[in-house]
């Protein structure tokens, strides 16, 4: 049986995700997008279809977050609360900030770090129906040196060959992407953020793992040196990419020619900015912070204005950002990942315009989705996300839907969630 949904807006994104169609409508037919056209040529609601008419908002494709750590609190204490909690207390975790994150708007989320037997019971249970929840990209458990980086819910390897047997574990387990902790990170004192994990050498070896098996490889990377490697060795997506210097008594030890073959090679970057925007003004409103400085960047503190000057020195040189916060590290909500797109307005300087295009076709681009989600074309999947107010006038009227169509299944509807 056919089932179809019209649903009417003000303001319309374009096929491109560029400008809007004032007063258009929506059609949506088994899950799929069949028609986009004026509303004065939509006709009234009929026995087989519904006629939605959302009024004054604007009507996007649904976000695409590609950076969430599903099962932390995104609290002060979510490193704890890692370390302390069980499965199935996680498990709980995660399937409630999952539903957050697609009532929010965000139809399409990467996780990129959570232990394995929760992201892919969660998946699961959501393609299954039984949980709302966004299409989940996993990575599972993310690679790590021994009490490197989130060893609490990492896979530990250190040699090539164990790097190796790691990638095709998580493959074999239904991961659609590898994580690998490239550096040190802020949220594991056993680590240090200054410093790579992996050299070139483990670092290709993973990397002809995962394309050997038709996936793409992310790593989190801190250093300047661990930022080098990486690029040399083909990775192909670089998560926060902050050049910090192996002197702790130094900043950032940023290098051109290495943005140079980044962009050369067309690896995509997370900035990971919406997060740092929710967590200085969070501490603005004098809430807890996540923990000290960590002991590697206490000495020599990098504020924000010197990570945006080197990432707007990437983008100038070609380098592409994708839009994912890091969802579940302290202030970074699952519901909050409209904060990227404010962020690369607010802190890089993008038109309103080239912000949500990030949010939506741009990531879609990069997870090689856009033929499937991240526009509004007919032939693509019904991912729908209405906002109030005019985000290409105020980038923060995009913040939490009120409408969200996932797969062309209503899941909210004018602030009324129906799940």
């Amino acid at each position: 049986m056919t089932t179809k949904s019209i649903f009417k807006a003000k303001r319309v994104a374009n096929s491109d995700v560029s400008g809007w169609l004032k007063d258009h409508a929506v059609i949506v037919e088994n899950g799929v997008i069949t028609s986009i056209e004026s509303s004065v040529n939509v006709s009234s609601p009929g026995d087989s279809y519904d006629v939605h008419d959302l009024g004054d908002v604007s009507l996007l494709p649904g976000l695409i977050d590609a950076h969430s750590h599903m099962h932390c609190s995104a609290t002060h204490d979510a490193q704890a609360l890692a370390l302390s909690e069980n499965d199935q207390q996680l498990t709980i975790r995660a399937t409630s900030n999952m539903r957050k994150a697609v009532l929010a708007g965000t139809t399409t989320v990467r996780d990129l770090g959570s232990r394995n037997e929760v992201a892919f019971a969660v998946r699961q249970m959501i393609e299954g129906g039984h949980v709302p929840g966004p299409r989940l990209l996993l990575a599972g458990t993310p690679i790590t040196i021994t009490a490197g980086h989130c060893w609490f819910f990492g896979t530990e390897a250190d040699t090539e060959a164990e790097v190796r047997t790691a990638v095709r574990n998580q493959r074999k387990l239904g991961a659609n992407v590898i994580k690998m902790m490239a550096t040190g990170g802020m949220f594991t004192p056993t680590a240090n953020p200054r410093k790579p994990q992996y050299s070139v050498k483990v670092l290709k070896a993973a990397v002809e793992e995962a394309h050997r098996m038709n996936v793409p490889i992310v790593t989190h990377t801190l250093s300047a040196q661990g930022t080098r490697n990486v690029v040399e060795a083909g990775v192909d997506h670089l998560i926060h990419s902050r050049w910090y210097h192996s002197d702790p008594t130094k900043g950032l030890d940023f290098t051109p020619d290495t943005v140079k073959q980044m962009a050369d090679q067309g690896q995509w970057v997370d900035p990971t900015l919406g997060h740092v925007l929710l967590g200085v003004e969070a501490k603005a409103r004098g809430e807890i912070g996540p923990m000290d400085p960590h002991w590697a960047v206490s000495f020599k503190v990098v504020g924000a204005d010197q990570h945006v000057e080197t990432l707007n020195k990437m983008h100038d040189a070609g380098v592409r950002f994708t839009t994912g916060l890091d969802m579940g590290m302290a202030y970074g909500t699952h519901d909050r990942s409209a904060a990227n797109a404010w962020a690369l307005v607010e802190m890089l300087g993008w038109s309103n315009w080239k912000a949500i295009n990030a949010s939506t076709a741009g990531t879609a681009e990069a997870l090689d989705l856009n033929k499937q989600i991240g526009s509004l074309q007919v032939g693509m999947i019904a991912d729908l996300a209405a906002f109030g107010g005019d985000p290409a006038q105020n980038i923060r009227d995009m913040d939490r839907a009120s409408t969200v169509v996932q797969s062309g299944r209503m899941l909210k509807l004018n602030d009324t969630v129906l799940v």
